[in-house]
């Protein structure tokens, strides 16, 4: 078709007030030196606004009533270098929180702190996480970790035949877009049979060729940003002839549709979004258990149970940590050697050292750590679904039904590997 079908292509990003490329953010938390004289403060806020307290967010009021809670457990003695630590950590914390400038557009804030380290990091997020603080040689990361493996950016590309966008969401927020709008041709003539069915293939060809081109401006983004979930968006014709143009590589990312009018609100389409990434997180979690599953055993693809997991974690053999959201299972540490154990310290070094060296651990927060720090991928499977508030069991003490992935992982210790090699047929992982 001689005609350009398309009138304007229009590319935007997006400012916003959270922080970006949470799996960077992540590797350098994870990087920093490990801090046995003085703990890190590791410290979770829901940001929302209490709807019961105009102008108050949840997380304040739990940062306020935990300070002293935070004190009290640690035993510190006063104006020991640890209790000052502690002190500026939390002095700072408070003026970052008091002084306005958090953007009323965030929704989670992790802070990283410990003043004895010269480490202060405020991440604010698009994204609510859970009111919690933590004390530990080396920073709890797993908040953030889920939240980067649960909520990653993602293409939602919403379009008629005369006008698309793709937009590139990251924590529920636009961060870039690209608009492509189509030219009017062909104008429609009030004639006779045979000029009515010229107008009408004319007109075909012009939206295949629109199509054509809003599939190559899909592919081009995804390249830019590495994204690999996308969601298509309008009425059935349309996403099968964009799910048609688009290259086997980028109909790969597709995860799901949703049948939306184009002309809607761009929030109102990412949040009819947001089920169908999440359903396809559900389903990676799903496949990710299952590979552990297959795999386990001698000479096997993968690792079970939190012993086998952190050796081969040591060995830089995981390329997948796979773990229930609710693991937790003591630990301990020496990081000078640096060697690491599940249970409780020993009383004399495995590895020779020195005893004294040995410090406990949370044992699911060092998974994720020397996950991060050797690149492997992390999956935490939510352990329990969404449930209405009158679906929720009569028996309390029972709690909440737990998701099938989760009941799978429970029966292998909640915690596994996917392993980049075996050792042998007979040898998963190293003897160390």
């Amino acid at each position: 078709m001689a005609t350009d079908p398309v009138q304007q292509i229009e590319r935007q990003r997006f400012q916003d007030a959270f922080a970006n490329d949470l799996p960077g953010v992540l590797k350098r938390l994870a990087s920093l030196p490990p801090s046995t004289d003085a703990p890190y403060l590791t410290l979770s806020l829901d940001w929302r606004p209490d709807g019961t307290r105009p102008g108050v967010r949840t997380g304040k009021k739990f940062f306020d009533d935990e300070i002293d809670n935070i004190f009290r457990g640690t035993g510190f003695e006063a104006h020991t270098p640890p209790y000052e630590s502690l002190a500026n950590d939390i002095t700072r914390i408070h003026d970052k929180l008091d002084n306005g400038e958090v953007d009323p557009a965030v929704q989670g804030i992790l802070f990283v702190t410990c003043s004895n380290k010269g480490v202060f990091e405020y991440i604010p997020l698009g994204m609510p996480l859970t009111n919690r603080a933590e004390l530990g040689p080396t920073p709890d990361l797993r908040a953030l970790a889920k939240l980067a493996e649960d909520e990653p950016p993602y293409g939602v590309l919403v379009a008629d035949q005369k006008h698309a966008t793709f937009m590139v969401i990251d924590q529920t927020a636009r961060q870039r877009s690209v608009d492509v709008n189509a030219t009017g041709y062909p104008r429609h003539q009030q004639q006779g049979g045979w000029s009515q069915k010229r107008y009408q293939d004319r007109a075909d060809e012009r939206v295949d060729a629109f199509v054509r081109v809003v599939a190559d401006q899909a592919e081009q983004t995804v390249k830019q940003t590495g994204i690999d979930q996308i969601v298509l968006a309008g009425d059935e014709q349309i996403t099968t002839m964009l799910r048609d143009a688009l290259t086997e590589s980028v109909r790969d990312c597709v995860v799901g549709e949703i049948r939306v009018d184009p002309h809607k609100p761009e929030e109102d389409v990412i949040i009819e979004s947001l089920p169908v990434v999440e359903q396809a997180e559900r389903a990676h979690e799903a496949e990710a258990v299952g590979r552990i599953e297959n795999g386990a055993g001698p000479g096997g693809g993968s690792v079970t149970g939190p012993e086998e997991t952190l050796t081969a974690l040591q060995s830089g053999q995981v390329m997948e940590l796979v773990m229930n959201d609710d693991f937790s299972m003591a630990g301990w540490a020496d990081f000078t050697m640096p060697v690491y154990g599940v249970g409780e310290p020993p009383k004399q070094h495995p590895a020779g050292g020195n005893p004294a060296n040995i410090v406990p651990v949370a044992l699911e927060d060092e998974l994720i750590r020397l996950a991060i720090l050797e690149d492997a991928e992390i999956e935490i499977v939510r352990t329990t679904p969404p449930v209405a508030p009158d679906e929720m069991p009569d028996d309390v003490d029972k709690g909440r039904p737990r998701t099938e992935a989760a009941r799978r992982l429970d029966k292998l210790q909640g915690v596994g590997g996917i392993l980049r090699f075996v050792l042998s047929d007979d040898q998963s992982t190293a003897d160390l």
